[in-house]
């Protein structure tokens, strides 16, 4: 995976923007991602015939089957986000492998799983297994974890009324003349025990599941990405490959030119004061060659070292068993009216998964409280030590002198340490070791226990220093210094 490659914007994103983006991959990519999810459904068609006198049993069936089709989904939008679209060949080996991939766990036991469009892009695209898949979830469901569930309960909505809509729409495009015919129809007791018409409605289902799924598995890879650029921070590493793109032909020009310009002749030849040619640089040349084996030999070194050895993980798929069996539901009542029960309990399922939610929720702050009474305070942000035992007991004065000597991002650099281990120590802000600048600044701004002006000032000097090599004037300097509020000892 090139982060490089990918074809569209990454940036944190709020649920609702993170699912509009998926669904914006989906419409790019529909009529593909549609082929890849019947490329994995297509085995339940061939149980229509024995089960031609049972639709019901074939709908229970196809309902469990199709997150299948949304696994291809999964495979074909994560390739093409990373600028590769995938051969059909290659779609139709991964549609075998969605068959059985972790069958027993995702089919069976965790078929109905509220967090199942997150879930099974982490297991598809990750390939993680055991506590570690179980860590990976909880990590990644922090954010969208409500709008995951959301998702899961809205798409049952969506296949319903939108199989209503085909319903509707085809009695209103039948010829003119057959309106009553099929009205009677409608209105017949045959309609709603003849088998060969509980097909028209199970087939509106399958119909309107399949433009649905492409639709809401889309959304939830969605706010995958957007979980992962929220904690990886994908879009800083983007910014800055794409920084490193722009200047590295430059970078390669210039140091080409200052190689040509700084490399010694090979060879030098002077004419004597008899008129005879001699080579007065051959002693040069050879002490020159010495160094560069010496060098070479020492990078070989350095290369074995423990440090630079390569490791690989291998993980074992396990091979899924057997299909299980389904259990068998009733004939199909009156179309509406089982429209109205089965609205009834998507109802009753909101409900009731609100209630374990926020049961899960009021769980989960708690635990959150209590380990934060017990957090231990920051020691690294940023790559920066900001412990008191880490600083000089008379920390203007070190600054000052390095700033005398030339030495200025390294006193910009105590400054803002400075300031850090103040608000941390002394202000009590809740600042943890995975903190940017940006993330200080909102914490102390939120506190509002200390000069925050002065801060933010120090922040942004430190910032243009740091990453623009643009270091504060000697003015600028002064006046950092002149109002510099964190007198204490050590917490300065």
């Amino acid at each position: 995976m090139k982060l490089e490659d990918v074809t569209m914007e990454i940036r944190p994103r709020s649920d609702w923007e993170a699912v509009d983006a998926g669904l914006a991959m989906a419409r790019r990519d529909f009529w593909r991602s549609w082929a890849a999810w019947w490329m994995a459904v297509w085995p339940v068609l061939l149980l229509i015939y024995p089960l031609r006198e049972q639709p019901g049993w074939w709908a229970v069936i196809f309902f469990w089957w199709k997150l299948t089709g949304c696994r291809m989904v999964v495979f074909q939008l994560s390739r093409k986000l990373f600028g590769e679209n995938p051969r059909w060949s290659a779609l139709w080996r991964e549609s075998m492998r969605a068959w059985t991939r972790r069958f027993g766990y995702r089919m069976l036991l965790a078929r109905f799983s509220p967090w199942k469009l997150m879930a099974m892009v982490v297991e598809d695209l990750e390939g993680l297994r055991g506590s570690k898949y179980r860590t990976r979830m909880t990590m990644v469901t922090r954010r969208g974890e409500g709008m995951c569930m959301f998702l899961t309960v809205a798409s049952a909505c969506a296949v319903l009324w939108l199989g209503a809509c085909l319903l509707v729409f085809g009695i209103l495009f039948l010829p003119r003349g057959m309106e009553e015919q099929w009205t009677e129809v409608l209105e017949m007791q045959g309609f709603f025990v003849q088998a060969e018409y509980h097909w028209l409605v199970v087939a509106a289902l399958v119909l309107a599941a399949s433009w649905v799924d492409v639709f809401i598995t889309a959304a939830g890879f969605g706010l995958y990405v957007n979980s992962r650029t929220w904690v990886e921070g994908w879009d800083v590493e983007l910014a800055f490959k794409r920084m490193a793109n722009r200047i590295r032909g430059v970078v390669g020009v210039f140091l080409l030119g200052l190689l040509i310009v700084l490399t010694p002749p090979v060879q030098a030849l002077h004419e004597s004061v008899d008129g005879s040619i001699v080579d007065k640089s051959s002693k040069d040349f050879e002490a020159y060659h010495e160094k560069y084996k010496e060098s070479k030999e020492k990078i070989e070194e350095i290369k074995k070292h423990e440090d630079f050895k390569v490791y690989k993980e291998k993980y074992k798929v396990p091979k899924a068993s057997s299909l299980a069996s389904s259990a068998p539901i009733g004939g199909l009542a009156e179309v509406f009216t089982a429209l109205g029960y089965a609205l009834l309990g998507i109802l009753l399922f909101i409900l009731l998964g609100a209630i374990v939610w926020l049961i899960m929720r009021a769980r989960t702050l708690r635990g959150s409280s209590s380990v934060n009474v017990v957090r231990e305070k920051a020691r690294v942000v940023m790559g920066m030590e900001v412990t008191a035992a880490s600083l000089p007991d008379d920390l203007m004065s070190v600054a000052r002198g390095l700033w005398s000597a030339g030495e200025n991002l390294q006193a910009m650099s105590l400054l803002y340490r400075g300031a850090l281990a103040w608000w941390i120590d002394r202000a009590s802000v809740d600042i943890v070791e995975s903190d940017t600048e940006g993330d200080c600044m909102k914490r102390v701004e939120k506190s509002a226990r200390g000069d925050v002006g002065y801060f933010q000032d120090l922040t942004d000097l430190w910032m243009k220093a740091a990453y623009n090599m643009n270091v504060p004037l000697d003015v600028e300097w002064d006046e950092l210094c002149r109002k510099w509020p964190y007198a204490e000892r050590r917490g300065a």
